[in-house]
């Protein structure tokens, strides 16, 4: 993708997320996000990566509103916000069956928001959820089973459809695929990047494979410990890192291949 004709959507402003350690409500906040700041564009698929406990799901819960902002701005298609109080950013997650109410059919699930954002009258909102069912690849046959009925990859494609549902302009997948096998995680990929060739999404795509990074994303964001090693696009990154720690990720990742 061409970086300098592209329009950004989401605008992450020197970000500061602080917890609360210890069990007493006055003990001292522990920072866990320092200074962060990047960009993902109209259409973009930005990868932020790093270690376990590097601040990555952080990241995308401070921008859907879950987690308070310390210090910083979130800044959606040129307006500040707590992004996540709009419909715009939709998060999908690693555990799809954990996001899904066992005790609902699919088709209630998928048409909740529609309801609750008043997108679709009642009379229609059975039609609709049919539509977003078959753009993620499943049948309207599914509208009246329950969660417990699918399979990982098919719970992985509900969880889209719903967050589709609110016609959102960024998907947050925070290791979305990384519970499935890979023949299942290379559907849902190529789903995610069709969705965002014939809707125009955007996507954060939040992992700690590089492998999904090097097919998936347009550009990949570095972290370690709560701050930006680098950003670029990706296969520039991959083919020449400027720093000793993407160096040493990248190493570490090939180690672990498989060897033809």
């Amino acid at each position: 993708m061409d970086g300098g004709a592209m329009t950004t959507l989401l605008d992450v402003r020197d970000l500061h997320v602080a917890y609360r350690g210890g069990a007493l409500w006055r003990s001292r906040p522990v920072p866990i996000v320092h200074g962060v700041s990047f960009r993902v564009g109209r259409g973009e698929i930005v990868g932020l990566i790093g270690e376990s406990g590097s601040g990555k799901s952080t990241i995308a819960r401070s921008i859907v509103g879950l987690t308070p902002v310390a210090r910083g701005e979130i800044v959606l298609d040129q307006g500040t916000a707590h992004v996540g109080r709009a419909r715009h950013v939709q998060m999908i997650f690693q555990d799809p069956f954990a996001s899904l109410d066992p005790r609902m059919t699919v088709g209630a699930q998928i048409a909740e928001p529609l309801a609750i954002h008043r997108l679709v009258p009642k009379a229609l909102r059975r039609q609709r959820v049919s539509e977003l069912l078959t753009r993620v690849g499943l049948s309207d046959a599914v509208y009246d089973r329950l969660p417990h009925a699918f399979s990982g990859g098919q719970r992985a494609r509900i969880g889209i459809a719903r967050a589709l549902a609110v016609e959102p302009a960024l998907l947050i997948a925070d290791e979305a695929t990384a519970a499935l096998d890979v023949s299942v995680q290379a559907q849902i990929l190529n789903l995610l990047m069709d969705l965002r060739d014939d809707l125009g999404l955007s996507i954060l795509f939040i992992t700690h494979d590089l492998a999904v990074v090097r097919v998936l994303c347009d550009r990949a964001v570095v972290l370690r410990r709560g701050r930006i090693v680098e950003q670029g696009e990706t296969v520039a990154l991959f083919a020449a890192p400027r720093e000793d720690y993407t160096r040493l990720l990248l190493a570490s990742h090939r180690t672990l291949e498989p060897q033809a």
